[in-house]
């Protein structure tokens, strides 16, 4: 026999927190919890492949099997070997330098997380704050920060991060820090989208009978804001979280595969770049659409929960909205059967 939510809340003596009913709701989807082990398995190559477990250029991690840059026979004995195939030594064979594949791969882990988690923090931190205000203030504030987002609504963000790599590139060659200029770039351009949906949102929220209460009873702005309207969006903002992360993280791929990568950086977009001119250096490549998408799963149970009608607006892959085809196919049905009068009909 089943038991509803109010019973449990009576057996246990306490309510149940929106965490717990998400964590229940996506115990029950066996996708996402497939991509949820997916995303973990890369934290945990992110985690101990790097530092501290990487002290010097000797070293290696817990899942790589040769040290950073390492060219046999000078770091771990053996042989020279450029372009070698897939072997026991070396898993996804040797790139035209003489480095093992799957080691790189496995050190631009910690750099596709840096990168995805930072330009996502550094975009969704802008996006809440324009979103909330706009949002909730309305007025000349509202048309002021509209105005600003459909301004970087259009400047071309990816050209702009092939300048000011290019730039960085040319005049310092061996400069460091690169990776995190790429990261504050992809934020600062990747916030509009976020800002004008958290905006939505906030203007639907403040409208509910709880927040005019909380005006009438004199509740500070702020108080309002961060305690009633934030929680409120929350799921609208994980969502975003989701789909932005894979998309920062393709986007560094993409300018790394061109060539204007973050020097003195390991990523996978510069793997790329190096495995173009060679067909069997295809890791970097399927190990980004694997970590990619991974989240999609993740997001699906999210987009489901946050949006009653993700299923219907084709928020998960491969469904489709099956209502629309059958009136589409009865639409056509009926024009088939229409019966249009003859030119000698109308005029005898």
């Amino acid at each position: 026999m089943t038991t509803t939510l109010s019973q449990e809340k009576r057996v246990s003596g306490h309510g149940v927190s929106q965490w717990a009913l998400a964590w229940r709701r996506l115990k029950k989807n066996r996708v996402a919890l497939a991509g949820l082990a997916v995303v973990g398995l890369f934290a945990l190559f992110a985690a101990f492949d790097g530092w501290p477990f990487v002290l010097t250029r000797n070293d290696h991690g817990l899942f790589a099997i040769y040290p950073p840059e390492c060219i046999p026979p000078a770091c771990a004995g053996g042989s020279l070997s450029t372009n070698a195939p897939p072997s026991t030594s070396h898993p996804f064979g040797t790139d035209s330098y003489g480095y093992d594949v799957y080691s790189e791969i496995v050190y631009g882990t910690r750099a596709a997380f840096v990168i995805g988690l930072g330009a996502t923090g550094f975009a969704l931190a802008i996006a809440v704050s324009i979103g909330l205000a706009a949002g909730y203030f309305g007025g000349w504030l509202d048309n002021l920060l509209m105005r600003l987002t459909e301004v970087f609504l259009v400047i071309p963000f990816f050209l702009l991060l092939l300048v000011f790599l290019q730039i960085i590139i040319k005049f310092s060659p061996s400069a460091t820090g690169g990776l995190w200029l790429v990261v504050f770039i992809i934020g600062a351009f990747s916030w509009p989208g976020a800002a004008r949906i958290i905006r939505g949102e906030v203007l639907r929220v403040r409208e509910f009978e709880y927040i005019a209460a909380s005006r009438q009873i004199g509740a500070s702005a702020n108080r309002i804001l961060f305690r009633h309207l934030f929680p409120n969006v929350l799921h609208i903002i994980i969502v975003l979280a989701t789909l932005q992360i894979a998309a920062s993280v393709l986007t560094e791929a993409a300018v790394s595969f061109l060539g204007f990568g973050a020097p003195n950086s390991y990523t996978w977009g510069q793997l790329m770049n190096i495995a173009a001119s060679y067909r069997r250096d295809t890791g970097p490549g399927w190990r980004i659409g694997i970590r990619q998408n991974s989240n999609g799963p993740i997001n699906n149970e999210n987009c489901s929960h946050a949006w009653k009608d993700c299923r219907r607006n084709d928020g998960i892959p491969g469904e489709r909205s099956t209502r629309t085809d059958r009136s589409r196919n009865e639409a056509d049905k009926r024009q088939g059967d229409r019966v249009y009068p003859s030119r000698s009909d109308d005029h005898p």
